[in-house]
């Protein structure tokens, strides 16, 4: 076959690549190891590019779109990319157009590629989907494939749940209301189900209903209990993030004491003596490596396993909690479909809830829901088959209790990518909304605007008010709640109007210096340190301990209204945090939350972005959008994650 470019200069082009920021090194690197290996130039080059997506946050590579968009498909040059005064341009995907032709011809031949029909395993790094024209690293076929095959056998696998005797206990638990009742319907569904979706927008009841499930759980197992001895249920809570799983904890036990004290959910008190646990903790995360203690051969000791904030969950870390739920184990997930991917490869919980919203279950799911939750669900409610769908899984509830007036106006707007309706509630705005755009050219002149909404927060930790608190920890505790009730939230991470700049030029506002240890200094963890027993994404501030003399860290504590205190030295991994990102205030929420759009367009900017920012507020929210162009564009913009599961 003709030699189309030599090996040194594809080398040479990726890492042109690699120092212009296009590509990671990792991505270079698989291409080299390939070419030692006597791979083709193409394959190497189709190993680099399929590498690269996954540093996007896709699990695979069409190869089909690439042959008709190349520059499009990967973002190579990036289209937010702007060459520096004098630097020179690389070659882009154009120098490739004939390498990517000869690729088809070469895959089914290359000891590299393994096509997904051939049965014959021989451990290739690629994986070929001729059928799909999609092309994957082997780690994410695998990991794709596997939940794939546990999502159909626990479809497949119906558990027999009378229906009649359901709807007994749901009236005990869940009085009845308008209809259809979502929050009763996901009940049931989750009651039946062996894996389960409970999804919707904030405050339109995810955690009220799980807490339900849990009792309805409870009362069922008491029935068995009855009939034959058996040990009570245990029950595991989990989220992503060391913050997602507090808040998941929060949010459960204001759900049980709003409940009061009837004795109706005393049950599920006693179910819940293991707190909520991140993710990497429930599964038993091993020092230095990407496995886990718990796995299809030692799977997790759990009757039901609740995972709080699912859309953050990637592709790898959903295959693993899927490999530790044993046969028995219920798997119930409560999250937002709408709300930002995750930051690494994959988007699951949106792939699973792909077309939730119209609220359409198989016949015979219908029928028996209809019956066990006592609600009325027409015809427009069935997909008008008998056979058992993905959706069945499914439930989406509606009728947000927290978002109300223009806040609410303006997430719905930004969820539908309807820029006239999120035009229309900044123009009838409430209380609770605020638009600035006026005289916000730079971030320079932007700053000087919301700095005076920190003076709480700085008032917090004054001298002044330390003396009025009993002990060091409960003002130590005043400041951490004062902290919370007002911050900016970033789409991007650098740049101008990025999280970066922002904090330092607060910073230096309030006194401080950059990235510099001082009293009233707030701190976000950026990594795991369990060590500390700190978790990515954990907030604390630097405080002058007024018994010790020095400068001490507090941190909240795991008991709630408690603090703990870690000396500054002890932190390596953390960053100032008056501004953070979108992506890190997932779980969150915050008393005024302040959404910052940049001036310039990015890849970043979608309307889950948006969306997700603009539910971080409880309940009052302010948009800085310099450019209204980029924010039009940000809203008409999603995020197409591209994946195999269907």
């Amino acid at each position: 076959m003709e030699v189309l470019m030599l090996k040194e200069e594809l080398l040479d082009i990726l890492h042109q690549w690699q120092e212009a920021g296009w590509i990671r090194a990792l991505d270079r690197q698989l291409a080299l190891l390939l070419l030692r290996e006597n791979v083709s130039i193409p394959v190497a080059l189709m190993a680099a590019l399929v590498s690269h997506q996954i540093g996007r946050g896709h699990t695979c590579l069409s190869v089909k779109q690439l042959l008709e968009n190349p520059t499009r498909t990967v973002d190579i040059p990036p289209s937010s990319w702007q060459p520096k005064l004098g630097e020179e341009t690389p070659k882009g995907m154009e120098a490739f157009v004939d390498l990517l032709q000869q690729w088809r011809q070469e895959a089914p031949t290359s000891h590299a590629v393994r096509e997904v029909s051939d049965s014959a395993d021989k451990l290739q790094p690629l994986v070929w989907d001729a059928s799909k024209q999609i092309l994957y690293l082997r780690r994410y076929w695998q990991y794709e494939n596997r939940i794939d095959h546990w999502l159909r056998e626990r479809m497949n696998a119906q558990s027999p749940l009378e229906a009649e005797s359901l709807q007994t206990i749901l009236t005990r638990y869940m009085p009845g209301g308008d209809s259809p009742n979502w929050q009763r319907i996901a009940c049931a569904n989750a009651a039946k189900q062996g894996f389960s979706v409970i999804t919707g927008g904030p405050g339109t009841g995810k955690t009220y209903t799980v807490v339900r499930v849990l009792a309805t759980l409870e009362a069922l197992h008491a029935l068995k209990q009855a009939q034959e001895p058996q040990p009570d249920l245990r029950v595991a809570l989990a989220a992503p993030t060391g913050k997602a799983a507090a808040r998941m904890q929060e949010s459960i036990d204001q759900a049980l004491h709003e409940a009061g004290d009837s004795g109706l959910f005393a049950g599920v008190k006693n179910m819940l003596t293991r707190k909520a646990s991140t993710l990497h903790r429930l599964l038993g995360a091993q020092r230095n490596s990407r496995y886990f203690r718990h796995g299809r051969d030692n799977p997790l000791p759990f009757d039901v396993v609740v995972v709080d904030e699912a859309s953050m969950i990637d592709t790898e870390m959903f295959d693993a909690l899927l490999q530790a739920i044993g046969k028995h184990t219920k798997l119930i997930l409560l999250g937002d479909k709408d709300q930002l991917a995750p930051v690494e490869a994959g988007s699951v919980l949106a792939s699973i809830c792909r077309g939730a919203e119209k609220r359409a279950f198989s016949e015979s799911h219908r029928a028996w829901l209809q019956q066990a939750s006592a609600e009325v669900l027409g015809e427009s409610h069935s997909t008008g088959k008998n056979d058992a769908s993905r959706l069945d899984h499914v439930v989406m509830l509606d009728g947000s209790q927290r978002f109300t007036g223009a806040v609410a106006e303006l997430a719905n707007a930004v969820n539908e990518q309807s820029f006239e309706r999120a035009k229309h509630a900044f123009e009838h705005a409430d209380e609770n909304l605020q638009l600035l755009s006026d005289n916000i050219a730079s971030v320079e002149l932007l700053v000087p605007q919301v700095i005076q909404n920190f003076k709480p927060f700085v008032q917090s930790y004054s001298q002044s008010a330390m003396q009025s608190f009993e002990s060091c920890d409960q003002w130590a505790h005043s400041v951490l709640a004062a902290h919370t009730q007002y911050l900016l939230l970033t789409g991007l991470r650098n740049g101008p109007w990025g999280q970066r700049s922002l904090n330092t030029l607060i910073t230096q506002k309030l006194g401080g210096k950059p990235d510099k240890w001082y009293h009233g200094r707030p701190v976000m963890v950026k990594s795991n340190d369990y060590s500390l027993n700190l978790n990515n994404g954990d907030i604390g501030v630097a405080l002058q301990h007024p018994e010790e003399g020095r400068l001490k860290v507090a941190f909240p504590g795991k008991e709630k209204g408690t603090v703990r205190w870690v000396i500054p030295s002890r932190l390596t991994e953390v960053e100032t945090v008056y501004a953070m990102t979108v992506h890190k205030s997932q779980g969150s929420e915050f008393t005024h939350a302040v959404l910052v759009v940049p001036d310039r367009s990015s890849p970043v900017l979608t309307k889950e972005l948006l969306y997700t920012g603009i539910t971080r507020a409880k309940p009052k929210l302010t948009v800085v959008i310099p450019n209204m162009n980029v924010w039009q564009e940000a809203i008409q913009t999603r995020i197409e994650r591209l994946g195999g599961l269907t």
